[in-house]
């Protein structure tokens, strides 16, 4: 029986109004499977906050529209939920074809959820906090029962229980709840005067190894050490790359694009060295994998095209161009804006053009449909913006409440 049976099922059996209606449009074949293949990506979860409540929306990727509106949100207490989600909740920058609903409380309640795909159910949570506020940034399978979690922060404290010490990425057996090991990205750091911190941030998977994206900064966020991404082995948990990017500052965001057989990295520079240092740091990098020793050669500064820092997200549409915020500035009335940047011949687009200061938040690539999502976090309208890839062309098509009936800003929009 399909999943989007019972999804439906349960959505009527719990009076949830949320869901747009009692159909599922997440396309089936004859025989009653999805269209898209029994390993998904079923759905695109989106992630509405303010940062004091959260709400966990689904969409379905073939009608582009809301499906679900809050499967679970930080007032909700369904059964297995131990701790009520925070209002700092983010979502795994990796598809896995586990199909497992993950989602990442971070600050200050470090905590994994697990939703079951079929019925959004709660199905494990896990603390990585092991003792302190840990701050897990992102999440990725590399076994059935094996995922590594970075851990943003540091333990000032470290000795009192195991894997403790932070500023790692942690070995979780997530169904079992179960912490395994952890991998130490403190050993990275630069040797400077002030105390910096590996601060592992994204992951994914290219060529059988998970590339990690270090900040690099230290505990009050002004000072930075080179950019850095580091390669790890998942076969046996030990790090085979450390590519140093000695131009750049805080990278973060990291895709890889197999047509070109390279990671890119978005890398945002010091926002406490002010917009001409930052933007001087600031650059998307391509890391060469076709090589055994992989190099890393700037793609694109910071100065360049509309001279605005980089963010933290980035994503590939049809394995041609980076779709990448342009961070604004408050004092200047410059808002964010979303920009597609060509592989092949480096031009740049604006793609959307955000209705507030710091208003992009979350943006994601489905190149099934020719896709872009982007989350607008517009004071009196929050909404996801739909756009449609045709020709080079980035074309508007609609809008997506998905958090209609409490409002929130999107945040962080992925698929599961």
């Amino acid at each position: 029986m399909s999943r989007c049976y019972w999804v439906n099922c349960i959505a009527v059996l719990m009076g949830v109004s949320a869901c747009v209606d009692n159909t599922a449009h997440f396309g089936k074949n004859i025989d009653g499977t999805p269209t898209l293949g029994d390993d998904g990506p079923w759905g695109i979860a989106v992630v509405g906050t303010d940062y004091l409540s959260s709400s966990v929306s689904v969409l379905d990727r073939m009608e582009r529209e809301l499906f679900f509106e809050g499967v679970v949100d930080s007032g909700s207490s369904p059964p297995g939920l131990s701790t009520a989600l925070s209002g700092d909740v983010a979502l795994p920058r990796a598809f896995n074809s586990n199909n497992w609903l993950v989602l990442l409380d971070r600050y200050p309640n470090s905590v994994l959820t697990l939703l079951d795909p079929h019925d959004f159910a709660v199905s494990v949570q896990l603390s990585v906090a092991t003792g302190f506020a840990a701050n897990p940034h992102d999440f990725v399978w590399v076994g059935q029962r094996k995922a590594y979690v970075t851990r943003y922060e540091t333990n000032p404290s470290p000795g009192r229980e195991p894997f403790d010490a932070g500023d790692d990425v942690l070995i979780v057996d997530p169904l079992a709840g179960r912490i395994t090991g952890r991998i130490s990205m403190a050993t990275y750091v630069d040797a400077t005067p002030h105390s910096l911190q590996a601060r592992p941030d994204q992951m994914t998977v290219a060529k059988g190894i998970v590339w990690i994206t270090l900040n690099h900064l230290d505990a009050g966020f002004h000072n930075g050490g080179q950019g850095l991404v580091i390669g790890v082995d998942p076969a046996t948990d030990e790090v085979r790359q450390v590519v140093a990017i000695p131009e750049v500052r805080n990278c973060s965001g990291i895709v890889y694009v197999a047509r070109r057989d390279a990671l890119y990295v978005s890398c945002s520079g010091l926002f406490a060295a002010g917009l001409d240092e930052q933007l001087r740091q600031s650059a998307l990098v391509a890391i060469d994998l076709g090589s055994q020793s992989p190099s890393a050669t700037i793609f694109a500064y910071g100065t360049e095209g509309v001279a605005r820092p980089f963010g933290f997200e980035l994503d590939v549409a049809r394995e041609r161009w980076l779709l990448v915020v342009r961070y604004g500035d408050m004092a200047a009335d410059i808002p964010d804006r979303l920009v597609a940047i060509d592989i092949i011949t480096g031009t740049e687009t604006i793609v959307h053009l955000a209705t507030s200061i710091s208003g992009l938040g979350g943006l994601l690539a489905d190149d099934a449909t020719d896709s872009v999502y982007v989350g607008d976090a517009a004071a009196l309208a929050p909404r996801v913006h739909l756009y449609e890839v045709a020709d080079g062309q980035f074309g508007f098509l609609s809008v997506i409440d998905a958090h209609p009936r409490v409002g929130l800003p999107p945040r962080h929009i992925r698929f599961y």
